[in-house]
Order: C-alpha cells, then sequence, then structure tokens
C-alpha cells in the first residue's frame, strides 16, 4: 500500500470574509461554538486554514447586532454560507494569513 500526495489549488477571493483582529467576537463565537474551535487550527503567528460548520456561521448571522457585525461582514458571511450549501458542503474554509 502506498499513500500519495497530491497538490492542491486553492482560491483565494479577493475581499476577506472577516477580519480576525476587527472581529473578535465573531472568532470567539466560533471557538466556543464549534466542536474543533478556532484557534487550534493557527499557528504561532495567527495563520493557518479553519473549517467552520455552516450551522455556526447561520447561528452567527442571527446574532449579528450581539457579536457587532457590520453588514459587509454579515453580506460576506451570507454567501459563504450559500456557496457552501451549493456545493453540499457542510463546512466553509477558511485560509487565514
Amino acid at each position: 500500500m502506498s499513500i500519495r500526495a497530491y497538490r492542491v489549488i486553492s482560491h483565494i477571493l479577493e475581499d476577506p470574509s472577516f477580519n480576525l483582529y476587527q472581529n473578535r467576537e465573531l472568532v470567539n463565537f466560533i471557538e466556543t461554538e464549534s466542536e474543533a474551535g478556532f484557534y487550534s487550527y493557527l499557528n504561532s503567528y495567527g495563520s493557518g486554514e479553519v473549517d467552520v460548520p455552516v450551522n455556526v456561521l447561520e447561528k452567527a448571522v442571527k446574532t449579528a447586532k450581539q457579536l457587532e457585525l457590520d453588514k459587509a461582514t454579515v453580506k460576506q458571511l451570507q454567501q459563504d454560507i450559500a456557496f457552501a450549501k451549493s456545493n453540499d458542503e457542510e463546512s466553509v474554509t477558511y485560509s487565514c494569513f
């Protein structure tokens, strides 16, 4: 048996979905609502790929006011949710850098 490695092609969108520093309430919400958390995916520089369940993003959108999310962030999260659902995905992968 052999294990093969495949190159992954990622497409990073031009505009970020959210900012880890400006949207701390959102990041803390994801950290507490997700089984795997948020920060555990990041390296010591705060970079990495984070898988966020769609249901957690939906909850975040519903509590946008309490999380102090602006309209642009809410709109982007809604687009992320719609994209995931249209591809039968249960989570959204965010590349943080």
